[in-house]
């Protein structure tokens, strides 16, 4: 069976055992004029798979070492298998002037509703530095308040990722407690519906 067919035989799958109703279909134009996000393609594959070829991703991330081009192809049938299955919304980060691919950023839903909702996020080395995660999480994070009904969101860095600590505190997430990293060695960020907008990011 061809990987298009075992794809398809998936979504199928998922769908018909699915536990709630699809998520939104993200909107067209999603951007902030400096980034956006789209629905993957499986046309992104060479260009997800150079990009997760990093040290940074693979020591943060669960990317396969061996990322290859065919399983990067196959990332757009599983976020559309995951967001009709009403499990998450994976979405590529793109430049909104030339589109050029610079990372992923995830929203999962990890319960039966709605109420909570887990972000992720990664960008490829050139993209680094440069507020470009900030915008991911804060576009998302307004749209899952909104058109995804969460209430709260959550981040969960591990706690000696700095550069992943620094973009939840500049997105507006807060420490969930005081008591440090939990057994995973994970922190735990949270945002509310209804927090203050934090400043634009710099950059």
């Amino acid at each position: 069976m061809s990987l298009v067919a075992r794809l398809s035989d998936r979504i199928r799958s998922t769908v018909d055992g699915r536990r709630g109703a699809a998520l939104p279909v993200p909107p067209v134009g999603f951007t902030d004029g400096t980034i956006a996000l789209r629905q993957w393609r499986p046309s992104d594959g060479l260009h997800l798979a150079t990009l997760c070829d990093d040290d940074e991703i693979r020591r943060w991330t669960s990317v396969p070492h061996d990322y290859r081009t065919h399983q990067a192809a196959g990332r757009a049938a599983f976020a559309e298998a995951e967001r009709l299955a009403g499990r998450g919304v994976h979405l590529a980060v793109t430049d909104a002037h030339d589109a050029v691919l610079l990372g992923a950023v995830d929203l999962v839903v990890p319960g039966q509703g709605r109420e909570r909702g887990r972000v992720s996020f990664l960008l490829g080395p050139a993209s680094r530095g440069q507020g470009h995660a900030t915008r991911a999480v804060r576009l998302l994070d307004g749209w899952a308040f909104g058109a995804v009904g969460t209430s709260v969101l959550e981040i969960r860095p591990q706690a000696d990722n700095a550069a992943a600590v620094a973009v939840a505190e500049r997105a507006g997430f807060a420490a969930e407690t005081s008591a440090g990293p939990g057994a995973d060695g994970r922190l735990t960020f949270v945002r509310h519906a209804g927090d203050p907008t934090p400043a634009a990011p710099q950059g």
